[in-house]
């Protein structure tokens, strides 16, 4: 009885995981195919390997530009989050204010809180942000921040009060103490936070079609650029889809090992 449960258990697994894995193969195998081949959307090996596709979307589809557009974006929101929303749970969660206690709860609101697009377009164009990347940036740290405050709180409610008072004793100030203790302890809630919102940001293919032109755009919106009422590239499509994720795919493979243990913090604590 428990080899069958096991062996069901490993084909189980298995099959889930080819689910996954077959679309990334196509994805892949298609990109070094040439157009005729790769129309056909198979699994095998290319009868021709090529690089040409990669050589045709970087000289002629503004990969380079929409790669520095999303890492600009995604990388200063994810700063944003991580600076604002840790800072915010620090003072939250050591304050004895019932007034900056409650203010949690209204962070939390922003987990069920729809995003209203019309009222931020017109914020945006009120302030004279519309088509900024710094625009752009803010709403998605706007997004971010609730997310962050609620795992952030939970993290540092995990962190014992004795350590803040040793360091208060040592004529340490309150920005020190976050900056040298508290949020040092606190960097696999950040990792995964990191993570959560680098992802958000550079996948992001909604929000720029109605806050940004195209010359701001990153990465996942060049794929219009092959894919038209008249006529679709795919062996340049998949060549971008690989491009797109390339990068992220780094970043969670480094940062995989912190995600569960920061979503276990902050679950757990508090």
């Amino acid at each position: 009885m428990k080899k069958g449960k096991t062996f069901l258990r490993y084909a189980v697994g298995i099959i889930f995981s080819l689910i996954y894995i077959m679309p990334i193969w196509m994805v892949v195998v298609n990109s070094f195919k040439e157009k005729k081949e790769a129309n056909l959307m198979g699994l095998g090996l290319p009868k021709t390997f090529t690089l040409d596709n990669y050589i045709q979307i970087f000289e002629g589809g503004g990969i380079v530009r929409a790669f520095f557009n999303g890492l600009i974006q995604a990388g200063s929101s994810t700063f944003i989050v991580l600076i604002v929303g840790s800072l915010a749970a620090f003072v939250i969660a050591r304050s004895r204010n019932k007034i900056i206690s409650n203010l949690y709860y209204v962070f939390l609101l922003g987990l069920v809180v729809p995003i209203a697009y019309i009222p931020t377009y017109l914020v945006l164009d009120t302030l004279g942000l519309m088509n900024t990347h710094f625009g752009y940036v803010c709403v998605h740290a706007t997004y971010g921040l609730p997310l962050a405050i609620f795992l952030y709180t939970a993290a540092v409610k995990g962190i014992p009060r004795e350590l803040d008072e040793a360091a208060m004793i040592d004529g340490s100030s309150c920005w020190y103490l976050y900056r040298k203790i508290i949020f040092p302890l606190l960097r696999t809630t950040t990792a995964t936070l990191f993570v959560f919102n680098f992802m958000g940001v550079w996948n992001d293919a909604q929000l720029p079609l109605f806050l940004l032109s195209g010359d701001k755009w990153a990465l996942p919106l060049t794929i219009n650029s092959f894919y038209g009422a008249h006529g679709q590239e795919w062996n340049l499509i998949f060549a971008d889809i690989v491009i797109t994720i390339l990068p992220i795919a780094v970043v969670y493979i480094f940062a995989q090992k912190h995600i569960m243990a920061g979503m276990t913090a902050g679950a757990v604590k508090g």
